[in-house]
């Protein structure tokens, strides 16, 4: 499989955001796509090295549209939780640094 399709995008989230910050980067790949090929993938698009590729598959959702009795399925299909080795990082995908508090005047 060509390298450029397998990662479709990142996937983010507060779950994602705190995986983040222990080395755990969320992908949604395609559903042909196997752990060989993302760890490749990922490597030769953000050079870092990866330690461990796990993935599952995720069910679509169906949902009514309104004032009709049709329903529409959205979603669905395989994400990739990529762990990396340590010390690295993602600078694209890293969550902005949260910036102090502010101070409060007192009267």
């Amino acid at each position: 499989m060509n390298q450029s399709y397998v990662l479709k995008k990142a996937i983010l989230s507060e779950k994602a955001y705190a995986l983040m910050k222990r080395g755990v980067y969320t992908f949604l790949v395609t559903d042909q796509a196997r752990k060989k090929e993302i760890a490749k993938s990922v490597e030769l698009q953000f050079n870092v090295s990866v330690a461990k590729v796990r993935i599952s598959k995720f069910a679509p959702k169906r949902k009514r549209i309104a004032k009709s009795r049709k329903t529409v399925v959205s979603g669905g299909g395989k994400k990739a939780l990529v762990t990396l080795s340590s010390g690295q990082s993602i600078a694209l995908l890293a969550p902005k640094a949260e910036k102090g508090k502010k101070k409060v005047k007192k009267e």
